[in-house]
């Protein structure tokens, strides 16, 4: 038996002794957007564009996690519309700092190691980037979402006359305590991802300016930029999605 397997099972198991059947459902969901992955890069390979590509398979993602995990109620919906629409939001500053930094292609610690192999792949380097800090922000905008709607829900059937302004004041303080610990978690995901090839370049003797404008660098702190942004905006949105579908 291999230690991926084994890992996986430690996972299933764990999975099915804190959640039940909803951690299967959670392992489920995985696949799925793991297909959805796989087809997106189909897609992309048969010269479909990767941005349009990616914004669908982003809002198909962002379906598949809310719903197939949460249900279908008031508080996954307004949760789904708000990462639907912070997803759209985004694309054009994307593109715009992408193309302004010149963050496509692969950063010159990259090429090193790919010299051998032929960069003329057809598609938009442009355009793979912008897919590329797309993806990263689905993931942290549909938790920031899901944990304030599901949050003003139960604070609303537990506290039923709450007026609508202290309701959405108590969205704003769940909103600000999970902003600070969502942020930390991608700083040290992206930190931990690249630890190695950081390591590499500090090495190499970068002066502070080679090292503040490395594209390897400028690269990872652009995304958790961009990821801050989205989930702070994500906040208020939300909020006003939730409080207006309740009401109505």
């Amino acid at each position: 038996m291999s230690v991926n397997l084994i890992l996986l099972l430690v996972l299933i198991l764990l999975l099915w002794f804190f959640q039940k059947k909803k951690g299967l459902l959670t392992l489920i969901t995985l696949g799925i957007n793991l297909a959805m992955l796989f087809f997106m890069i189909l897609g992309i390979n048969l010269g479909f564009s990767p941005v349009i590509l990616t914004v669908i398979t982003s809002i198909l993602i962002s379906a598949n996690n809310l719903f197939n995990i949460n249900g279908f109620n008031p508080s996954t919906k307004s949760a789904f519309l708000s990462s639907t629409f912070i997803i759209l939001l985004m694309v054009f500053p994307i593109f715009f700092t992408t193309s302004l930094l010149h963050l496509q292609g692969i950063p010159l610690e990259g090429l090193m190691e790919m010299d051998m192999y032929s960069l003329h792949i057809g598609i938009s380097f442009i355009d793979l980037s912008v897919s590329v800090l797309l993806m990263t922000v689905v993931g942290a905008i549909n938790d920031i979402a899901i944990s304030i709607t599901s949050s003003m829900i139960e604070i609303k059937e537990q506290l039923p006359d709450l007026s609508l302004s202290e309701w959405k004041s108590s969205g704003l303080a769940v909103g600000k305590d999970v902003l600070g610990p969502t942020i930390n978690t991608l700083i040290f995901a992206a930190i931990g991802s690249q630890f190695a090839l950081l390591i590499w370049v500090f090495d190499l003797n970068y002066s502070l300016t080679q090292l503040v404008n490395s594209k390897l660098i400028v690269t990872e702190w652009v995304a958790i930029i961009f990821s801050g942004i989205s989930i702070a905006i994500t906040i208020p949105i939300t909020i006003f999605l939730l409080t207006k579908h309740v009401k109505d």
